[in-house]
């Protein structure tokens, strides 16, 4: 039977954590369905894999040297590093990179939905909603709105009713407004003004 020391402890842990700490974090930037991690776990192994291959080296010199022992606390600090902090900083670049124009010549988008991918730019506008039975609602979709994410329901909160003019123009914001919320069943389209 395997002896358990430390640094089998965390030759356990280098293998079967950050992968697992890599998806959790990449799902908070990216919504998607919740799953059960045992589905996921060919996944999280390998990104734990190529996590211990960038970090080989370093292992290597601070094990070569029993850094363990000179500096416990270092050694403890940077393992943490590697096996909680890496992950998430990996899934974040990965996240940044992928959303970027230029990476969906490459591979696909992981954004779940064009509803997710405008709304989560995070930018203010006057939008009109077109109701399913056809009425108009004006607002203003600021900072203080919200839109649901996949998976839930397209749901809209627009922070700020505006009345709308014959024309369909703005025409000015209704006193006391404390907003309203639509649910995507009523929703038909939606549009988007500066």
């Amino acid at each position: 039977m395997t002896e358990l020391t430390i640094e089998n402890i965390l030759l356990l842990v280098t293998f079967f954590i950050p992968g697992f700490i890599y998806l959790k974090s990449y799902r908070l930037f990216v919504p998607d369905i919740k799953n059960d991690f045992s589905k996921d776990w060919y996944e999280a192994l390998g990104i734990s894999i190529i996590n211990f291959i960038i970090f080989s080296y370093p292992i290597y010199k601070i094990n070569e040297i029993d850094f363990l022992k000179i500096y416990p606390f270092a050694y403890f600090l940077l393992f943490g590093f590697m096996i909680i902090i890496a992950p998430i900083l990996w899934a974040f670049i990965f996240y940044k990179i992928s959303s970027k124009k230029w990476f969906s010549r490459f591979l696909i988008n992981p954004t779940k939905s064009a509803w997710d991918s405008f709304f989560s730019k995070r930018e203010s506008f006057y939008v009109i909603v077109t109701l399913k039975n056809g009425r108009k609602i004006g607002g203003k979709y600021g900072m203080n709105s919200y839109s649901s994410v996949f998976p839930q329901k397209n749901d809209i909160y627009i922070e700020e009713l505006w009345k709308l003019n014959k024309k369909g123009g703005f025409k000015y914001k209704v006193e006391q407004t404390q907003g309203i919320l639509i649910t995507e069943g009523e929703i038909s389209t939606i549009e988007f003004y500066l």
